[in-house]
């Protein structure tokens, strides 16, 4: 009979990651089948539509209203969908507190 291992406790099946950008804070769609799609379309110097279509695989609805009322530059907008990917994906290095 072959061994059974139990990884239950070690998943997360009630939460996604949030980032935050001054007060407010947006919610990642952090599935599996979103991340690799996003891992589809990143690169080292991805075009103006890859990261549009990065942004509306990653964030949830609510969060992408959220983003687009910020009014960012396209330099800052990718930023944060860079930024959003690493933290789904568990690259959070010097992250800050909460």
């Amino acid at each position: 009979m072959s061994k059974v291992i139990d990884i239950t406790e070690k998943l997360n099946f009630e939460e996604n990651p949030k980032i935050k950008i001054k007060d407010l804070e947006l919610e990642i769609d952090a599935s599996a089948e979103n991340m690799l799609k996003v891992m589809g379309l990143a690169s080292d110097n991805p075009t103006a539509k890859d990261v549009e279509e990065m942004c509306k695989i990653i964030f949830t609805k609510e969060a992408q209203k959220e983003l687009s009322q910020l009014k960012l530059n396209f330099k800052d907008y990718q930023m944060v969908v860079m930024s959003a990917i690493d933290v789904a994906v568990g690259n959070t290095e010097g992250e800050e507190g909460e």
